[in-house]
């Protein structure tokens, strides 16, 4: 809790970052997000186009350039053989590297077998 007074700075870092390689519903382009993030003084911002990574490198690489640490995820719909008109939209976001290729791993087999 803040003494009386004093300035209480909050950060804020956006967890839901559509691209332009967000096939559905992006139109904010890597470059023009990172600058808006660094902007604003984001210590960090995450990239979850759905169901892709397909703009990983890119924003990986405008993220590091403005120093800002990318987080890489993803936003998917996740169905049951039982309700398969209802999905779910669950958003995933990767811890390290393991979390990276299981992410990589899942949606390989999305695509491949649906």
């Amino acid at each position: 809790m803040s003494a009386p007074g004093s300035v209480c700075t909050v950060l804020f870092v956006h967890l839901r970052l559509h691209s332009e390689y967000s096939i559905v519903d992006g139109m904010v382009r890597i470059d023009d997000g990172v600058a808006a993030a660094a902007a604003d003084k984001m210590p960090a911002l995450a990239l979850t186009d759905l169901s892709n990574v397909f703009g990983m490198v890119k924003f990986y690489k405008a993220s590091r350039a403005r120093g800002i640490k990318p987080i890489i995820g993803c936003d998917v719909w996740v169905t049951h053989d039982s309700e398969r008109d209802a999905p779910y939209r669950l958003l995933l976001l990767c811890q390290s590297r393991e979390g990276y290729l299981k992410l990589a791993d899942w949606l390989t087999r999305a695509y491949r077998t649906n």
